[in-house]
């Protein structure tokens, strides 16, 4: 432990653990009536937000960055991060301050991603915001993609010189690809991901067992062919990660996803 971590106050060393704890996100710590944000997340934030960057603990000789935002301005500066490709963990106090013994309790509740919006304040209207998730294995490419708003949930396996045009047909706004695969999947699809957020995900999730119980798990079968998907094909590994992706960052029940659709290109 550095000099500096140990004279962290409490709420920043809570800070510290749960921005360890999910990583690749701007974290918005929830400080009172605000919303905090500090190191380089404060930095985005004044980047994206067009908002004042200041420092904590000005007099020390390491000043750390902050900038915050009043916790009713949340909507509106979501939207911005999400616009600019962020993905953000929203840690919320979970009691009471006046109630609290010690240190406020805090947790995330919640993680926006471009492809897991599901309030109308963020969505474009009448557009689809799809997240997606491509899995290859050998010569056969496969595709899953959910709309988390309306619950649509459909896979696709076809030969890997059709993947390109299939994702540009979906056009989601963010894809799950395995872990040090993104070069290769974008040299060998040649998807456009200029305004395709690209997740990379540990390789384990992609692992078919491992995604074919999740399947299982969630929609309450012990097989498939009720939705007509053939267990064998890689657009479970595709599928099964989506949703271990979205159990992750929804932090809520998906109830809502009832069926998932063999898509037919």
């Amino acid at each position: 432990m550095t000099e500096q971590t140990k004279k962290l106050t409490p709420a920043m060393e809570r800070y510290m653990e749960v921005k360890v704890q999910y990583p690749g996100t701007v974290l918005l710590f929830r400080m009172g009536d605000f919303y905090e944000l500090f190191y380089e997340d404060a930095e985005i934030a004044a980047r994206v937000l067009n908002i004042t960057l200041t420092s904590r603990d000005k007099a020390s000789t390491n000043p750390i960055p902050m900038a915050g935002f009043p916790y009713h301005a949340l909507e509106g500066y979501l939207h911005k991060f999400v616009k600019a490709g962020h993905r953000v963990a929203i840690c919320e106090q979970m009691e009471d301050p006046k109630l609290a013994k010690g240190m406020v309790r805090r947790d995330v509740t919640r993680i926006v991603t471009p492809g897991t919006l599901t309030d109308d304040a963020l969505l474009e209207p009448r557009e689809h915001n799809y997240l997606a998730s491509l899995f290859l294995e050998k010569e056969l490419g496969s595709l899953a993609w959910v709309e988390l708003s309306t619950g649509e949930f459909r896979v696709c396996d076809v030969e890997v010189p059709a993947l390109a045009d299939l994702i540009a047909s979906i056009d989601p706004a963010e894809i799950l690809i395995p872990d040090d695969e993104l070069h290769r999947l974008k040299s060998t699809v040649l998807f456009d991901s200029a305004h395709i957020l690209p997740t990379n995900r540990p390789f384990w999730e992609f692992t078919h067992q491992t995604c074919l119980e999740r399947l299982h798990q969630h929609f309450e079968v012990k097989t498939l062919e009720g939705f007509d998907l053939d267990e064998t094909k890689p657009s479970i590994n595709a599928a099964g990660a989506l949703l271990i992706y979205l159990q992750e960052t929804q932090k809520t029940a998906l109830g809502h996803l009832v069926k998932i659709t063999r898509h037919k290109s």
